[in-house]
C-alpha cells in the first residue's frame, strides 16, 4: 500500500505523541529477518523429525538403522538404504508417515534380494 501510494515513511504515534518513523526499507528488512527465523524454525523441526523417527526405529528389533539414511527437508522425509524385505520397507515407510510433523515421504529403500544376501554371507 505504501508503494502504491508513493509513501516512503510513516509516523508512529502513541497517545498523540510521535514515537518513531517507519520506512519502507525498515519493513523490507523486518520481513527478511522474519523469513530467516521461519527457515531456522523449519530446520529445527526437520532435525527433530529425523531424531524422532530414528529413535522409534531403534526400538524395533527388526529395523537395522545402521543401514538407513534418513534426510528431512521442509517436513519431507527421504528414506535411503537397504532393507531385508518388503514388509520391513513398508513398516519403515509407515513409521515415517506417522511421525509428527512429516508432510511427505519419499521412499528410496531397496529390498535386498535373497541371492545377494547369501553371497554377502558366504564372502
Amino acid at each position: 500500500m505504501l508503494e502504491k501510494n508513493g509513501i516512503k515513511r510513516v509516523p508512529i504515534v502513541s497517545n498523540g505523541k510521535l514515537v518513531g518513523i517507519v520506512s519502507r526499507a525498515n519493513l523490507v528488512q523486518a520481513l527478511a529477518s522474519a523469513r530467516k527465523e521461519i527457515k531456522a524454525a523449519a530446520a529445527t523441526s526437520d532435525r527433530m523429525i529425523r531424531e524422532e523417527l530414528l529413535s522409534r526405529l531403534r526400538k524395533e528389533p527388526w529395523a537395522r538403522t545402521s543401514r538407513l539414511n534418513v534426510i528431512v527437508h521442509d517436513g519431507t522425509v527421504e528414506l535411503w538404504g537397504a532393507v531385508r524385505s518388503r514388509a520391513e520397507k513398508q513398516a519403515i515407510r509407515l513409521a515415517a508417515e506417522l511421525t509428527p510433523g512429516v508432510r511427505a515421504v519419499n521412499d528410496n529403500l531397496i529390498v535386498e534380494s535373497v541371492a545377494s544376501t547369501l553371497h554377502l554371507a558366504i564372502a
